[in-house]
């Protein structure tokens, strides 16, 4: 990429973070810095053509989610993150649901680091608001890939 490519997309990163609102609710789980998390994720959104508007990552425990999971999606089962969309057009707004136990039990099965299945969850839930899906075993693979580039670009970047 062009170096004027990067300061433009420097200072608009900087413009849509000063419109952009992500908050993240845990009980000081995150080791990752939350401003650096934020930038992270506008930059995702904006190499595919999104803004955020607003996202909340909320950290919750195994059963908490499996409520969630049952009352709103009518699934009998547990699993790792629910993201509810609510974004028009190119503008993200969604609130993601992660669970704390599935996170770090995944990291162990995967041999991950919590920060980078953190990281992992954290980027699903805004590909899903971008229009990727996971439900066939080829759009699993193709969120595998997206989202393992989503983790090299944080690490790459801080």
């Amino acid at each position: 990429m062009s170096v004027l490519y990067e300061i433009i997309c420097f200072f608009f990163v900087l413009y849509l973070k000063k419109k952009s609102l992500i908050r993240f609710n845990h009980d000081n789980f995150l080791t990752l810095p939350e401003a650096d998390l934020q930038q992270w994720l506008i930059g995702i959104a904006l190499r595919e053509g999104y803004a955020v508007e607003e996202v909340e990552y909320n950290f919750v425990d195994a059963e908490t989610l499996f409520s969630l999971n049952k009352k709103y999606l009518n699934h009998e089962t547990h699993t790792d993150i629910i993201t509810f969309d609510y974004s028009e057009s190119k503008a993200i707004k969604a609130e993601a649901y992660i669970s704390l136990d599935a996170l770090k039990k995944n990291a162990a099965i995967y041999s991950q680091t919590i920060e980078n299945e953190c990281l992992r969850l954290i980027s699903h839930a805004l590909l899903h608001c971008m229009g990727h899906n996971d439900k066939t075993k080829e759009e699993k693979k193709q969120m595998r890939l997206k989202e393992e580039d989503c983790i090299n670009l944080f690490h790459v970047k801080h």
